[in-house]
């Protein structure tokens, strides 16, 4: 079999055998391969000679799995993340208010600064705040799942 046409460039009958992946001896692959990195008009003809080449279809599409698998990761993170620092804010409190009398005290503050409820009753509206955002979020997450039809 010629590999090259008089003119230098690759022959129909070895871009059909690339194509095709018939046997070929490995001075030729080489050959068709050295070529092909510096000639765009034969790696033109190669590509549309590939481009009438069947393609293959996946099995099963992924998209359900590793849509699952996200939704999942970002219920994880967000829990790791809130429950460090929920454990940190019960351990301050033990340590704070659980030392008893002969521990840790509070300084005593005057009548116009806030109290500690105060600062409680903020923190608390702040954290309802903070979880009903997060429940929206996941809400919106389960809404915009996708069906798995229709196209990519």
């Amino acid at each position: 079999m010629e590999i090259f046409r008089h003119d230098g460039h690759l022959t129909e009958e070895t871009l059909a055998a690339l194509v095709h992946g018939e046997p070929l001896g490995e001075t030729a692959r080489l050959e068709m391969a050295e070529h092909l990195a510096y000639c765009d008009l034969c790696l033109q003809r190669y590509t549309d000679a590939l481009a009438d080449a069947p393609l293959l279809v996946p099995e099963h599409s992924c998209r359900e799995s590793l849509w699952r698998r996200v939704q999942v990761r970002t219920v994880r993170i967000f829990t790791n993340r809130y429950a460090a620092a929920a454990a940190g804010i019960v351990l301050a409190l033990t340590l704070v208010w659980g030392s008893g009398d002969e521990g840790f005290r509070l300084p005593e503050l005057p009548e116009d600064r806030p109290t500690v409820s105060d600062g409680l009753r903020k923190w608390n509206e702040s954290l309802d705040t903070t979880m009903s955002g997060i429940n929206e979020f996941f809400d919106g997450l389960g809404r915009q799942a996708p069906s798995g039809q229709g196209g990519n």
